[in-house]
């Protein structure tokens, strides 16, 4: 009798042990899900944000290069007087807009985004990282300048 009562103590610990392994397991999922949800996140608004100040770069005939990456970065064509704080911490070396073709019917406005950072906190992962070039390009449909 006694023989069994050890033995049914060691099993009543073995629930908590593996409960307390598979808490470990599951937040580690979890919390992979929400970085990958992140990252999601800042690349589609960096997208749309790109998408949107090259329409409007465009609509100004692509004249304003600066004033198109300044779109971008602070969603107004000038620099802010009071703090600048750029769009997830972009900084105007990142962001590139070109004007190809000039003065013909395939004039295009280009913007890109490069090495804009992004952080995880998933664990042995954790740490800022460079997101995927973004490229967007309008066509400015053969206007004159």
């Amino acid at each position: 009798m006694r023989l069994r009562r050890l033995g049914n103590g060691k099993r009543r610990g073995s629930g908590m042990l593996e409960t307390a392994l598979l808490s470990m397991i599951f937040s580690a999922m979890l919390i992979g899900t929400f970085d990958f949800g992140q990252f999601l996140f800042v690349h589609q608004a960096l997208v749309e944000r790109a998408r949107s100040s090259a329409r409007w770069g465009a609509l100004k005939n692509g004249a304003e290069l600066t004033a198109t990456r300044n779109m971008v970065l602070y969603n107004q064509p000038t620099v802010p007087s009071i703090s600048p704080n750029p769009y997830f911490g972009l900084e105007p070396s990142m962001v590139t807009v070109t004007l190809d073709g000039a003065g013909t019917n395939d004039a295009r406005l280009t913007l890109r985004i490069d090495n804009y950072p992004y952080k995880m906190i998933s664990p042995y992962t954790a740490g800022t990282y460079t997101g995927p070039q973004i490229l967007v390009s309008v066509p400015l449909g053969g206007r004159q300048y």
